[in-house]
């Protein structure tokens, strides 16, 4: 009976808990520096597109490349949740780019924004939207 208890609801648990391990919210100040997206939406991003974002936390200003174009923004961080990041509309330069989707796309997303969660491991970190939808795989460089 131990054993039908076990496998039909703490092991479903124990599983479910081990696969949740990247929704664990992190210190949003962990995102203090520079970082490569690798990943935006779901997509992987290429190599020689490869767009990168720097955080200045003490600042509250995101600069980086969208793929492209430099952008340059505020962040707002709540005090109340750790893992709490918005990011506001930001000032691009206005080049024209061979592949402005993933320009786009880095823009749009970057909007979405709404907390930080952890990756797989310390140099990976995930930007999430409100319902926890990953927005941004980010890789520290």
């Amino acid at each position: 009976m131990k054993k039908v208890l076990f496998n039909a609801f703490l092991f479903p648990a124990f599983v479910g808990m081990m696969f949740s391990c990247s929704d664990i919210k992190t210190d949003v100040k962990k995102l203090e520096g520079e970082w490569n997206v690798v990943e935006v939406k779901g997509e992987k991003v290429p190599d020689e597109a490869l767009p990168q974002m720097d955080f200045n936390m003490a600042e509250k200003k995101l600069h980086g490349n969208a793929g492209c174009n430099i952008f340059n923004t505020t962040i707002t961080l709540d005090p109340e949740d750790v893992s709490s990041i918005t990011i506001a509309p930001g000032a691009t330069t206005m080049m024209a780019c061979p592949n402005m989707d993933l320009e786009t796309s880095v823009l749009q997303s970057m909007e979405q924004v709404r907390s930080v969660k952890a990756g797989k491991n310390e140099n990976e970190m995930l930007l999430v939207d409100q319902e926890g939808n990953v927005l941004f795989v980010l890789e520290r460089s």
